[in-house]
């Protein structure tokens, strides 16, 4: 018995219909046979009301006729059974593109997605049951004596279907059995139009990866600590949205670039996201950062702190809401004792501040120019312990090592240099190698927490 089949794993079904164009014939009928990987549990079998007329051909082959329908149920009255009896469960049928294909599009007639994994027993079973004469289901039941009752009938082709892949699953000494059985579920999970070759290659290391359509085009792209594993568990997902279902279907290739480390990644994404705006990445293009700390002149001269909405020129300092722009304006000040009445965030109605919180530029005590550059610095330092530093870590090679640099308190880009030629003191050379990137808050933020959590591999180095 194959180890790793739990309860409920396998739906296996047959369906009849007008025609055999799934785009547009409809299903007169179905039947859903639930194994648990060790027997059959449960069945359900229902004609349905195709809302058009069947065929005398169709009629003659499988029995159904539009008398029979004409008082079944509709598609969308029985959809909720069937989205029960199979989520989570293995979509199994004999010939198993023909029956998904037809279920598929019933539901995509109702405005939604139906998205499982499949698993084809004429597949399966050519390579479980090697040498038979025909791999037709009549013909290979025949063979292994598998009785047939109401052929061309969705139960009836179903049961027997259900019979054949119970011996392949309890056949003996086949060692290609769970091998296989992994294979055929693994490639259904995968986009129609992706090459199978495209996902074996992926590796399992940090990096970013690209979901391109027909054209080249990236449509989706995300970060991962193991690329494989994270766009392996994208296809595994029964994305049961239109948004998903669709992204899957306009996939036909996909690429990655290695980044040695997380802290990496994330800025790569972060500063690819923008650039390419993928069609399905909306979530990057809405703003998170409305409002900004901007500087302004008073009337002699001193530098001012205020709140305000984001909008152009960009501020100073992003900032995601008003009370956290207040809490950092109030924190700004204590910590480098700049003049609260300045940014406008004292509640005393004299407007100057309390005794001994300033060195007095409010009462014009301080000069101008010393007061300035507290403000500049106050600014430029908000978020780091250090002005200059570098974030070394982990490269995509064993000699390579990733740089992330940070100058005069903001962040410059990121890069990868060769640790046998290089010498951390001598920085000039290394930031050679850093890409520059303009400047974007998502960069602080993502610093920061890697700053804040300390992260095992990441070497901070003032200069």
């Amino acid at each position: 018995m194959i180890v790793y089949l739990h309860s409920g794993m396998f739906a296996i079904i047959d369906v009849e219909a007008t025609g055999g164009n799934p785009k547009k014939d409809r299903l007169t009928e179905i039947a859903i046979i639930i194994h648990n990987g060790n027997k059959v549990i449960e069945q359900f079998n229902t004609l349905i009301n195709p809302e058009t007329d069947i065929s005398p051909f169709i009629s003659q082959m499988t029995g159904i006729t539009n008398e029979m329908v004409a008082g079944a149920p509709l598609f969308s009255e029985i959809a909720p059974r069937v989205i029960e009896l199979t989520e989570g469960k293995v979509f199994v049928a004999h010939n198993a593109t023909f029956d998904y294909s037809f279920v598929n599009n019933e539901f995509k007639r109702l405005g939604t997605h139906f998205i499982r994994k499949q698993l084809c027993t004429v597949k399966l079973s050519r390579k479980i049951l090697p040498g038979m004469t025909s791999y037709s289901l009549g013909k290979l039941c025949r063979e292994m004596g598998i009785p047939m009752e109401n052929r061309h009938r969705a139960f009836g082709d179903a049961a027997a279907t259900a019979e054949l892949f119970d011996i392949m699953l309890k056949r003996e000494g086949n060692s290609i059995l769970e091998e296989t059985l992994k294979q055929e579920i693994f490639d259904s999970i995968l986009p129609p139009a992706l090459k199978r070759n495209d996902v074996a290659l992926l590796p399992e290391e940090p990096g970013v990866y690209y979901f391109r359509n027909s054209e080249g085009k990236v449509i989706f792209m995300g970060k991962a600590k193991s690329i494989r594993h994270r766009v392996l568990k994208h296809f595994a997902e029964d994305l049961n949205t239109p948004k998903n279902a669709d992204l899957k279907n306009d996939i036909h290739s996909l690429d990655y670039a290695l980044t040695g480390n997380d802290l990496v990644s994330f800025l790569m994404e972060s500063d690819e996201k923008r650039t390419l705006k993928p069609k399905y990445n909306t979530a990057a293009r809405r703003s998170k950062f409305k409002y900004g700390i901007y500087k302004e002149f008073d009337e002699n001269g001193y530098l001012q702190l205020k709140l305000h909405m984001h909008s152009y020129p960009e501020p100073a300092i992003f900032i995601n809401n008003r009370k956290r722009g207040e809490h950092l304006l109030q924190k700004m000040a204590a910590e480098y004792q700049l003049c609260q009445s300045l940014f406008g965030v004292l509640s005393e109605e004299s407007g100057q501040c309390i005794p001994g919180s300033c060195k007095g530029a409010c009462k014009g005590e301080e000069s101008v120019e010393s007061y300035n550059l507290r403000v500049e610095e106050a600014v430029s330092r908000h978020n780091y312990e250090h002005f200059n530093f570098l974030m070394v870590g982990e490269g995509r090679t064993p000699n390579e090592r990733s740089i992330v640099c940070v100058e005069n308190g903001a962040y410059i880009g990121y890069g990868f240099y060769d640790e046998a030629n290089s010498q951390l003191r001598d920085v000039d050379s290394i930031k050679e190698s850093i890409k520059r990137l303009k400047y974007h808050p998502e960069y602080q933020k993502i610093i920061r927490t890697f700053l804040k959590k300390k992260i095992k591999g990441i070497e901070v180095i003032p200069y």
